[in-house]
Parts: C-alpha cells; sequence; structure tokens
C-alpha cells in the first residue's frame, strides 16, 4: 500500500513539473512581442514623406487656382452646355485624390438654378451645409456624411458663372492633407478675363 502511495506521489510530482514547464513554456509564448512583415501586409501603404503639398498654379481662360504639386492633370472628358470648362486632377493614394472643377453657365446667376447644387440642398441628411467666408466672399461647402473618406463640393458664383469645386480620397495620416488642399484651392481661387 506503501509503495502505491509513493508511486502515485512521483506521478503527481512528474506531472506538476511537465504543468509548471508546459505554463512557462506557454506564458513566454503568448506575452512575447508581436512582430509584424511589411512585405506580408495585405494592404497598400504609400511613402508618406513624398507627400508634397507645395502649390503649383493651373490656369485657363475662364479660372485660376492653386493645387497640390503632388495632383497631376487629368485629360479633360467631353462636355456641352451648359457646362463651359471642366479640369480634373487626382494624386494615388490609399484610395485616390480626386479634384474636379466644373464651371457651368446658369442664366440666371442663381444658385438654385444649378441642378448639383440643389440635389445637395434638398438632402440635408445626406449633405452637410457649412459656409466659409474667402477673401470676403461666402462659399457653401457640402460635406457627403455618408462617405467614409473626405467627400466635400464647394460652389463659386460670379455672375451667371459657377464653379463646382469638388474634392474627395482618403490619406494614410487623416483628414488635414484633403483639407488643407481644399482650403488652398479656394483661397487662391480668380476668376479670369472677366467671368
Amino acid at each position: 500500500m506503501i509503495k502505491n502511495h509513493k508511486k502515485l506521489l512521483i506521478i503527481v510530482f512528474i506531472l506538476l513539473i511537465i504543468t509548471v514547464v508546459l505554463l512557462v513554456v506557454i506564458d513566454k509564448y503568448l506575452t512575447k512581442p508581436v512582430t509584424a512583415s511589411v512585405v506580408n501586409s495585405p494592404y497598400k501603404t504609400t511613402e508618406q514623406t513624398t507627400l508634397n503639398l507645395i502649390p503649383k498654379s493651373y490656369s485657363d481662360s475662364h479660372i485660376s487656382f492653386n493645387y497640390p504639386s503632388i495632383m497631376s492633370i487629368d485629360p479633360t472628358p467631353k462636355f456641352a452646355s451648359p457646362i463651359v470648362d471642366v479640369v480634373n486632377l487626382s494624386y494615388p493614394d490609399s484610395e485616390s485624390w480626386l479634384l474636379s472643377v466644373q464651371i457651368v453657365n446658369i442664366p440666371s446667376g442663381k444658385l438654385s438654378d444649378n441642378s448639383s447644387y440643389n440635389v445637395r440642398i434638398i438632402n440635408p441628411t445626406k449633405y452637410q451645409l457649412t459656409e466659409a467666408n474667402i477673401n470676403g466672399v461666402s462659399i457653401p461647402i457640402f460635406t457627403d456624411e455618408t462617405s467614409l473618406t473626405y467627400s466635400k463640393v464647394a460652389f463659386i458664383t460670379s455672375g451667371e458663372f459657377q464653379a463646382s469645386v469638388a474634392l474627395s480620397g482618403d490619406d494614410l495620416s487623416g483628414q488635414t492633407p484633403l483639407s488643407n488642399t481644399m482650403a488652398m484651392i479656394l483661397n487662391s481661387w480668380q476668376w479670369q478675363n472677366g467671368y
């Protein structure tokens, strides 16, 4: 009986030692620092050190404005009246930045006669309206509340000509670069040749 008791104690002692060793190994495995490999990452990354918001000037017979030199001018799509000018720029990032400037001729000169403006005004739950005072001019700016990324459209008027300045996109460092881009465009905006 004593021999069985000693055997049982030895077996329990051995099992206890094995359990302690296993717990130490598991603890070291679970508490070691996590490492990740950029090569194996499924997410696209960009070099933020190359993000260059130095202004570059755009000008044509209707408008002029500054935009970040990281953006490239895209081919102009075909358009017809009442559209009189279109400028598209882009920058590939975590989600491409897209800037579209469109000038329309609205004979009444009223924003309420602009269909793009009206779509936003009649959908206040989707498009939040704010006003910016830039160079003494009040500019309505709509934010698309349903977008997961930066998405704003500003409307600038000059007599019967109206510009919609739409900027959308995403950046790994947040919305500040896009907000700064929109501010750069609006603060430098000029109508050309009597427009």
